[in-house]
């Protein structure tokens, strides 16, 4: 079951998609309408972030069941002694180290979506527990990346950033651009 749920890790970031039809409020009514996105950067290795990211929610999980079962089974002198100690130092130690490494991999855009008309950009990045979030904005919401100071990170990842203060690290080095005249178009 562990493996299956790992496995779907994997797939949470479809590589194979050149166009992805997203409906969007209309800003004329209620009927929404259809727009079209052609993907424009994908990082490929958003996948394995995902599961580390994914890994420290099960053994959060794990933790909860083993310490509270270590615990009532001492009381009843089935095992040994500060049994239930080594697996609550364990259990916390492995979820801190897991949360502390995984840190950095908070908003990683996984994949990057730009319309047709070069309105609306799709941001599809990874939260802290390993979920994909998908966030559709306007091209005035994105804060040009020429347009921001330069740091030190910017030889390892971009930190582009929206209107409304959400920050994000977008891996072009290690990405896959698959238009860069698009992108540069509407993102530079």
């Amino acid at each position: 079951m562990l493996f299956k749920k790992l496995r779907s890790c994997l797939r949470i970031f479809p590589s194979n998609t050149k166009y992805i039809k997203y409906t969007t409020a209309s800003t004329s009514g209620n009927t929404p309408e259809k727009a079209e996105f052609e993907n424009v950067f994908s990082f490929p290795f958003i996948k394995y972030m995902a599961m580390v990211n994914r890994l420290k929610v099960y053994q959060g999980l794990a933790s909860c069941i083993v310490v509270p079962s270590c615990g009532i089974l001492e009381m009843m002198n089935v095992i040994p002694g500060n049994t239930f100690y080594a697996a609550a130092y364990t259990g916390m130690t492995g979820v801190a180290v897991l949360s502390l490494f995984t840190l950095p991999f908070n908003n990683v855009i996984g994949q990057l979506y730009i319309s047709e008309d070069n309105k609306q950009i799709k941001i599809s990045s990874l939260n802290f527990f390993g979920k994909r979030i998908d966030k559709i904005v306007n091209v005035d919401d994105w804060v040009p990346l020429l347009d921001l100071a330069p740091k030190t990170t910017d030889a390892f990842y971009l930190s582009p950033q929206l209107t409304d203060g959400t920050k994000y690290k977008l891996f072009v080095k290690f990405g896959i651009v698959r238009n860069s005249h698009k992108m540069g178009q509407v993102l530079e």
